[in-house]
């Protein structure tokens, strides 16, 4: 695998969102000055924080450029609240079959915002927070901001048939900590970051551990746009029958599939006693405020046909990106590459790799200059691990398979 000459990338301006993603280079992502891009100096491809190297939808483009040539950078124009909340009722109606009421919908600025307004006034005061691990790492951190113990539930790993790693909810884990009075689980689905795309038994059976101990369950579904296997499908966990209204909180956004997370518009779905509770609590109804105009008008373009398009066309080309890395990866036998099913983050166990007291993500930064999260950051036991961000392009994979690889294979004294 050769990587591509900067002298053969595209002659387009650097400043070109619109260019092809084949064409995209470190060089032309530097330029951007992006978070993923600026981080680090020297010659290292960002490949960790969760954001696309792919710009977004030509519809949410236009939308914002006809906002700022129009100067409405204001407040929340009339009807844009109500437009978003539609258009995530029926996008879930369409896509997952879920028919949730508009008036269930609620518009705040992140989904984390939404989580930290659960621990503080929808759960029992002073009990502990369920964390299945591997898990997204502000989920570890946040419960300690108020008072709360965070409770790490490592998944159960192990390997198929053919030797993939495999990961799975340990609900024996999860039941006793809900028995010895944790008061919240947080569930990710699709989970960031082993990619997997929880199934309706395994909801299922979430549903009725919270039902038995009546505790709460929010589900964090932002990546539920983001399905990469064609012979999979996500399903809501507040779309089971099982799952308790009273005890459901869903948290989503398209932030991650259109790649708008500094527009902050996410999403917030409760019905029943926990839309009575939202409601009814003062901070929480008050973070609809707080949502941004222009994120709102992105909402409703990102789930129009016509972004729906760019999404689907996007997952395609990431599916290509993952496949391209897990072929490189295939025969190293150092490393093992959970491939995601959901999302576009890579799982890369490096427990082969003779580092000594080094972790995995500072030797892959430091000697082949590729930035990835180290595994630690998502809960204990994961030391040997990072987390590989693969919505780039593809040329830019290519330079990353080609430096790890190569760097797993040099002798090291």
């Amino acid at each position: 695998m050769t990587e591509t000459s900067p002298a053969t990338a595209s002659t387009a301006h650097h400043n070109d969102s619109a260019l092809p993603f084949d064409a995209l280079t470190p060089e032309i992502m530097r330029s951007r000055n992006s978070l993923k891009w600026s981080r680090y100096d020297g010659d290292v491809i960002g490949a960790w924080v969760a954001e696309m190297d792919l710009g977004t939808a030509p519809a949410v483009t236009a939308v914002l450029r006809r906002a700022v040539e129009n100067g409405c950078l204001g407040y929340m124009p009339t009807g844009a609240d109500r437009a978003a909340r539609e258009a995530v009722a029926s996008f879930h109606a369409q896509t997952f079959g879920w028919k949730v009421p508009v008036g269930d919908v609620s518009l705040l600025p992140n989904v984390l915002s939404a989580l930290e307004a659960v621990i503080e006034r929808h759960t029992r005061p002073g009990s502990a927070v369920i964390v299945p691990t591997p898990a997204y790492m502000p989920f570890l951190s946040i419960p300690g901001r108020y008072g709360r113990e965070c409770i790490q539930i490592p998944a159960l790993h192990g390997h198929d048939a053919a030797g993939r790693p495999t990961w799975a909810l340990d609900l024996d884990g999860i039941e006793a900590a809900m028995a010895g009075g944790a008061g919240l689980l947080v569930l990710c689905n699709p989970w960031n970051p082993v990619g997997r795309i929880l199934t309706p038994v395994e909801l299922d059976a979430v549903a009725a551990l919270s039902s038995r101990h009546r505790v709460p369950v929010f589900a964090d579904e932002i990546h539920s746009s983001l399905v990469l296997d064609p012979t999979a499908a996500h399903t809501p966990y507040g779309s089971r029958p099982a799952a308790e209204d009273d005890l459901t909180f869903t948290a989503t956004a398209v932030s991650k599939g259109w790649n708008i997370p500094g527009l902050m518009c996410a999403q917030l779905i409760a019905s029943g006693g926990a839309r009575a509770s939202w409601e009814a609590s003062a901070p929480s109804a008050h973070l609809a405020d707080e949502a941004a105009p222009l994120g709102a008008q992105a909402v409703t373009a990102a789930l129009s046909p016509e972004g729906l398009e760019w999404n689907r066309n996007v997952r395609d080309y990431i599916r290509g990106n993952v496949e391209l890395v897990a072929e490189a990866l295939a025969d190293v036998e150092e490393v093992r590459l959970t491939e995601p099913a959901g999302t576009y983050l890579a799982w890369l166990d490096c427990s082969g790799l003779d580092l000594g007291d080094m972790a995995p993500a500072r030797f892959f930064r430091r000697e082949p200059g590729v930035a990835m999260n180290p595994g630690a950051a998502f809960g204990r036991g994961y030391e040997r691990f990072c987390r590989l961000n693969l919505a780039t392009g593809r040329g830019i994979a290519a330079r990353i398979a080609q430096r790890l690889v190569e760097a797993i294979r040099v002798p090291r004294a």
